[in-house]
């Protein structure tokens, strides 16, 4: 009777145990994931909080890279025209690509190379052909050096910020201008005609052996433009040698058949001295 008892004892014992340790299992194993669900519900929490970090970072970095005034030209008509650089290099000096804000809306022109400090860039509004339409003109230079300067200009509708069609320096040469060049032993002789209309002919006196010399005057080695009593005006130097230059070609734009073309082209002859050739270093 005893032994029954006590075998009886023992399986109740056994089962007791059983659960206990299965519901312990149990507890451990929803403790377990209760652990998981909260490391991960943190570690998005974190992720999340990182990336809104983040996002705010870039845009309060984007929103906080100021374009220094001094890099900015605002047009003298109106100050709501302006002009900067996309980015600058050389510590202030080189223009990569520029950005023209109108009123509000700006476009970016990458292919606009210029140069900042001394030379820096010009914006204009200003009816250009008097129809009543106000066009944006910038000006700016490409490169300098002894002898040499190159001035770029270009129109702007103001509506579209896109381009307007301007007749080039080499076209506008090729169209009107006919010269030539002719060397002699201590003497060069140049001939110029503008449309037709042959101006005084230079002489200029001087060793001409081992030189270079052109056939005919080339254009494009010093250009200046810029705006005068309301009109994008030209002056190009006409060389008959390398660094050696006769005289000028002067001419206004004015708009003609859906393009900018010139008008009004004169050709005139000056000495060229040397502090001419030291302005531009």
């Amino acid at each position: 009777m005893k032994t029954w008892t006590g075998i009886l004892l023992m399986i109740i014992l056994a089962v007791a145990t059983i659960s206990i340790t299965s519901a312990a299992r149990t507890m451990n194993e929803s403790q377990k994931q209760l652990n998981i669900d909260d490391q991960s519900s943190q570690t998005a929490a974190v992720s999340a909080s990182n990336i809104e970090t983040m996002n705010e970072t870039t845009f309060t970095t984007k929103e906080t890279t100021p374009i220094k005034e001094e890099y900015v030209s605002a047009a003298p008509e109106n100050e709501n025209v302006r002009l900067y650089p996309m980015k600058v290099e050389g510590s202030g000096y080189l223009y990569n690509g520029m950005t023209l804000e109108v009123s509000g809306k700006t476009r970016e022109f990458a292919e606009w190379q210029g140069e900042g400090g001394t030379y820096k860039p010009e914006v204009h509004e200003l009816d250009l052909n008097g129809d009543g339409k106000k066009e944006i003109v910038v000006l700016f230079t490409a490169g300098h050096g002894t002898g040499i300067y190159l001035g770029e200009a270009h129109i702007i509708d103001p509506d579209t910020l896109e381009e307007m069609k301007m007749q080039s320096l080499d076209e506008i040469v090729k169209q009107h201008v006919k010269s030539k060049v002719r060397v002699a032993p201590d003497q060069i002789d140049v001939d110029v005609t503008v449309d037709g209309v042959r101006s005084d002919p230079s002489r200029i006196d001087g060793d001409t052996s081992g030189g270079l010399y052109n056939e005919e005057l080339k254009f494009g080695g010093v250009t200046y433009y810029s705006v005068e009593n309301g009109k994008l005006v030209v002056s190009a130097a006409g060389a008959y040698g390398t660094g050696l230059y006769d005289g000028d070609l002067t001419f206004a734009y004015e708009y003609k058949d859906g393009e900018w073309k010139a008008s009004d082209l004169k050709y005139s002859t000056e000495e060229y001295e040397e502090e001419y050739y030291e302005s531009f270093d």
